[in-house]
């Protein structure tokens, strides 16, 4: 998908802008654990590992792991680099903080989901929770969207069931099971 329009209040605004979507980006303490940690609890497969040198005397190791069309990688944070806050709640845990907050991740069955990602390691935030369309308020923008993610409609009869988890590195993984 490239990204040539922007929204505006009123309606999408056509640009110049040739721009697509390329990864997501997470900090970890141990990339080796981590690659070991996304593989088990979501079945992500690893692209490639490297050591960069951008600079003299600049050395650090990142990975890419992908599942379908996502591309995750993992890079070795700074020795100095603090861990979020651990919050009690999923919604102090996915609303605390700017910046990414959270990977998504689709499920067709939370409960054999929530096995596998506490049988890695993960701790899970809370209880698994439901977003139901009695609670939910959407406004849909987008007249058309690609097939790929069609599947984010309104809840219908059943409704989404979450779960949060917290990985080693304290990074935020919601499952969603639609």
């Amino acid at each position: 998908m490239f990204l040539g329009n922007y929204y505006k209040p009123g309606g999408y605004i056509a640009t110049d802008c040739d721009m697509r979507m390329d990864h997501a980006c997470i900090t970890v303490r141990d990339v080796d654990r981590s690659i070991e940690f996304y593989s088990k609890a979501l079945g992500l497969k690893l692209l490639r590992i490297s050591v960069l040198n951008p600079t003299p005397g600049t050395e650090f190791k990142n990975a890419y792991m992908y599942s379908d069309g996502f591309l995750l990688e993992l890079i070795a944070a700074e020795s100095y680099a603090t861990q979020k806050q651990s919050p009690e709640n999923w919604q102090k845990t996915m609303r605390g903080s700017l910046g990414i907050a959270h990977l998504g991740m689709r499920v067709r069955n939370l409960e054999v989901a929530i096995d596998r990602l506490r049988a890695a390691g993960a701790t899970m935030v809370g209880e698994p929770f439901q977003v139901a369309k009695e609670t939910t308020r959407i406004l849909y923008l987008a007249s058309r969207v690609g097939g790929k993610i069609s599947y984010a409609r309104k809840p219908g009869k059943k409704p989404w069931r979450n779960a949060v988890f917290l990985d080693p590195d304290g990074v935020v993984i919601e499952l969603v099971e639609r």
